[in-house]
């Protein structure tokens, strides 16, 4: 009987979902034993709307200025609805084998290892918009509350020099973390509230709404908001692995409507909430920005908001960080059994003086080195990017354009068709009480309504990708004029 404890990928489950299925083939009786996972329902809905939830919904009234409410509205709902269903195409490739566990393993088992490869690289990518907008948000905050303390630019420089050791922090730690943080995001929706009916006056309250435009004011901003409206809803790349870590998976779809109920709530009342208080022509890159900018709010909520967006960088970085370096390290060869610093030649070490260089070039060729450099190198990268690229608004609009698109629409689709296409049919499977897997009854085919559909929702992602990314590179005269 061979016993496998980790993903098919040979890296161990995301300890901020759990430990994941443990799957046993037993060759002799050729079956299948999976150890269901220890998430309930609950707890999945949870760690769901962790991973949707995040900072794009800082941007979300910027992107409602750019499109106008009806296509803001439109589009927010078919992103929803869209990405909820690619969701659930995905817990369906999964069922097709019990060793899949992450959105690598679907890539391989559809298209073969290039696949996985390149679905790998996307995924860094992602991450790594993610942390740029992360430390960008952290210096745009701080710099509003103390313009007068340090440059944007030299926060974004004290942003490395915090981030840097919380990233040698193990998971187990700064998964505690991730909780904060989402109870911060919760917390600055909260605040954005009760700052709007404590002010009385434009702008920026709820009684006298800033002037809005129901169509956009600006055609050619339009592709910009469509980014930001996609951003909230990238959470693809976990959900393989928070299906699996579920102790009764046929319950995820159901969990996953909820996430996605709550979810939206959560994002349009903050987009609706910023946008009537301060309309087309007050918003910003970051509504709480706005918000700090605008004279006649308490000065006890105004801090509370920087100290939340402060912590929330804090707490996400490190967690987001953690996949890139993991993915460095594999390259550069220094991921697995690292180099124990001990003394050359086994010589005695009762001499620690004479052996003093020998255990300094020791260190300076282990692994362990090697992988503080990749950490370090990570976050520096982080912080150059963001001083290069400083605009929040752009850094979210391409992570949910070129790489939102793509992720959570196109390849998901592809995957589907290619494992249920019309060329060929998998039988899913059904896992019982015990964790013995036997073939579900019914067979898994699709129709051709299903796959049109799925082939115009393909080709739509596709065109939105390329056009929301090359909008996102744009300079701002050529946008705005």
């Amino acid at each position: 009987m061979l016993t496998l404890s980790q993903s098919p990928t040979g890296k161990d489950a995301d300890p901020l979902i759990g430990g994941g299925q443990r799957i046993v083939l037993d060759q002799s009786k050729g079956r299948v034993l999976v150890v269901p996972g220890r998430s309930t329902a609950p707890q999945t809905v949870f760690n769901s709307v962790n991973i949707l939830i995040g900072i794009g919904l800082l941007a979300l009234p910027l992107a409602f200025s750019y499109s106008g409410w009806l296509i803001g509205i439109l589009f927010m709902c078919c992103a929803a609805a869209i990405t909820l269903y690619t969701a659930k195409t995905l817990a369906l490739c999964l069922d097709t084998d019990p060793t899949l566990v992450t959105y690598a393993d679907i890539a391989y088992a559809a298209f073969g290892a290039p696949a996985r490869v390149l679905t790998s690289l996307l995924f860094s990518l992602e991450l790594l918009g993610a942390c740029v907008a992360l430390v960008v948000l952290f210096a745009d905050s701080i710099y509003t509350l103390l313009p007068s303390f340090l440059s944007k630019n030299a926060l974004k420089v004290l942003a490395f020099f915090i981030l840097t050791p919380l990233s040698f922090l193990p998971l187990s730690i700064l998964s505690f973390s991730s909780i904060l943080g989402i109870m911060s995001t919760f917390g600055l929706v909260v605040i954005v509230f009760i700052d709007g009916l404590i002010k009385t006056t434009q702008p920026g309250s709820l009684w006298h709404p800033m002037p809005s435009t129901i169509m956009p004011s600006n055609w050619k901003a339009v592709p910009l908001s469509l980014g930001l409206l996609m951003a909230p809803w990238c959470g693809h790349s976990v959900f393989p692995n928070v299906y699996r870590d579920m102790r009764h998976p046929y319950k995820f779809q159901r969990c996953l409507n909820l996430s996605y109920v709550f979810t939206f709530l959560v994002d349009s009342a903050m987009a609706v909430l910023g946008l009537l208080m301060f309309g087309n022509e007050k918003v910003t890159e970051e509504i709480t920005n706005t918000i700090m900018e605008t004279a006649g709010y308490p000065r006890s909520l105004s801090v509370t908001i920087i100290i939340l967006i402060a912590f929330i960088p804090l707490s996400k970085t490190p967690l987001n960080a953690r996949p890139i370096i993991t993915t460095l390290e594999a390259w550069f060869g220094v991921a697995d059994a690292p180099v124990p610093l001990q003394l050359v030649g086994g010589e005695s070490d009762s001499l620690p003086s004479r052996h003093q260089s020998h255990q300094l070039f020791t260190f300076l060729r282990s692994a362990a080195f090697a992988r503080a450099l990749i950490c370090i190198f990570t976050n520096l990268i982080f912080v150059i990017i963001a001083i290069l690229f400083p605009s929040f608004d752009r850094i979210m609009a391409l992570v949910g354009s070129a790489l939102g698109f793509t992720i959570c629409i196109v390849l998901p689709l592809v995957f589907y068709l290619k494992i249920f296409g019309p060329s060929r049919t998998n039988r899913a499977y059904y896992i019982s009480p015990s964790g013995t897997t036997r073939p579900a009854e019914t067979v898994k085919e699709l129709g051709m309504l299903e796959v049109a559909f799925d082939v115009f929702a393909i080709v739509c992602g596709f065109v939105l990708a390329v056009v929301g990314g090359v909008w996102a590179l744009l300079p701002s005269k050529v946008i705005f004029g």
